[in-house]
């Protein structure tokens, strides 16, 4: 993208800006509120697109997908969009060996090299054992570092299967071999060390444990009760057409590409089957009525104390919460960064999901101060709607102007013009299919058009007001 098209994408996400949100009763407000936030803050950070969600007594209380999917398309993105996770990927390698674990198929504490065609051992420690639960806890002294991932960047699906990258990453004479892969300690024994490569070793493991392909054992095991019937590993699982583009901060595209440790970062999903995972979590392993991880399988993944989780980040973990109050996994590479927020004390989460390189920071932080704010009351869990077919104009306007609002289907609709913090200028019902909004007494500025239907259903569209 030159410089001209990254100037237009900029002012085409200020002024044309698409929300879909979705919640329900007394959270309608709330939900307004807290878009209008995360939209300022997406302007201010450069992310092109997100989708998040709140989850709460087993349901999703908000959900909502703001911005551009694909800004060369102008596509919008929607419930639907599949992002690419990026770390969140190893709750589910890390979920899938626990329930090989509980299926007999697999020691957590026996040799991996058991379970493998090839001997891998630190050869700072020869004779000592590496163990299933020393690589799902980061404790194998197995290393390597973020910037690693970048190493090997390919367009479209890994070029190297889970064999072929173990082989050359662990073995001596693979092209991939250094001492630096090997950290000085004994493995079970040497400090956290956040390594994808291990990752990428574990979901090796699992491969040979379960007798079948890494991605055909989560889909059977996990995909397919917690109806994530979109998501995948590989780009040939996914409908290209609902793919967020990832961009980096000047709204450049990387494209859609791969690493070949895509059990640690490349699974694929969206956040209307993203969150059925995290319910199942927030539940203690119970999705739908239907039990999926046994209590003592969750709570070895998870354990009280908030220490050595299975890929969870808590107390003795880099990125942890240190003051042990939730258990999260963050993502984070080329155009990607997400994060997945699960709080026991009171079985509540969060996920959120951009196609940037944006800090979402304090977002994540302004989505934890409505949790408890939002009514899980007589709410059903919910699900994906589309998009609002309307259209405004025009936009920029002069406060001279009327805003005129156009919809496709008849019916009954609440529509408000709100500013940034979210106090309500003008207010008006309407049963037509057509609207016309005086703005003449609002100052210039940006504004939203907050579209409510009498299904609850509401709708955010940003203005700018000159």
């Amino acid at each position: 993208m030159n410089g001209f098209m990254k100037t237009m994408a900029i002012c085409f996400l200020l002024m044309f800006w698409s929300i879909q949100s979705f919640s329900q009763g007394p959270n309608s407000q709330l939900s307004a509120t807290l878009n209008t936030y995360i939209v300022d803050e997406m302007v201010e950070n450069n992310i092109p697109g997100l989708a998040a969600c709140i989850i709460k007594e087993g349901k999703v209380v908000w959900k909502t997908a703001l911005g551009k999917s694909n800004l060369e398309l102008n596509k919008d993105v929607n419930f639907e969009t599949s992002f690419t996770l990026a770390s969140i990927s190893k709750l589910f390698t890390a979920t899938a060996a626990a329930l090989l674990a509980d299926q007999g198929l697999l020691d957590l504490d026996d040799n991996i090299n058991s379970y493998l065609p090839i001997q891998i051992k630190n050869p700072n420690h020869p004779t000592a054992i590496i163990t299933t639960r020393h690589l799902l806890t980061h404790t194998s002294s197995l290393n390597d570092f973020e910037s690693d991932l970048q190493l090997w960047d390919a367009p479209g699906d890994p070029i190297y299967t889970l064999s072929e990258f173990c082989a050359s990453y662990f073995l001596e004479g693979g092209s991939f071999y250094k001492s630096s892969n090997f950290g000085d300690q004994l493995p079970g024994q040497s400090s956290y060390w956040y390594s994808n490569a291990g990752y990428t070793l574990l979901g090796y493991v699992i491969e040979s444990a379960a007798g079948m392909p890494f991605n055909e054992y989560i889909k059977t095991s996990l995909f397919d009760p917690l109806k994530m019937n979109s998501a995948g590993w590989f780009y040939s699982e996914v409908d290209s057409n609902t793919m967020a583009m990832p961009y980096d901060k000047e709204f450049t595209p990387y494209g859609y590409f791969s690493l070949p440790e895509y059990p640690a970062a490349m699974m694929k999903s969206n956040i209307h089957e993203l969150a059925n995972f995290l319910m199942m979590y927030t539940q203690k392993g119970i999705f739908e009525s239907t039990g999926i991880l046994p209590l003592d399988v969750f709570d070895m993944i998870v354990p009280a104390n908030m220490q050595s989780g299975f890929a969870w980040w808590g107390t003795d973990t880099w990125w942890g919460d240190p003051q042990g109050h939730y258990w999260s996994h963050g993502g984070f590479m080329n155009g990607v960064r997400t994060q997945l927020n699960y709080y026991p004390s009171d079985s509540t989460g969060l996920i959120i999901l951009t196609n940037g390189e944006g800090n979402y920071a304090d977002i994540q932080q302004e989505i934890e101060k409505y949790i408890p704010q939002f009514d899980a009351t007589n709410t059903s869990s919910i699900g994906a709607v589309e998009n609002e077919n309307v259209q405004f104009f025009p936009n920029p306007i002069s406060n001279k102007d009327q805003l005129n609002l156009r919809f496709e289907i008849q019916k009954q609709r609440k529509v408000k013009i709100v500013d940034l913090k979210g106090k309500v200028m003008l207010e008006t019902m309407t049963n037509l299919d057509h609207v016309k909004l005086n703005t003449y007494l609002l100052k210039q500025g940006t504004y939203f058009i907050h579209i409510q239907e009498e299904d609850n259903n509401l709708f955010i569209k940003k203005v700018v007001i000159q």
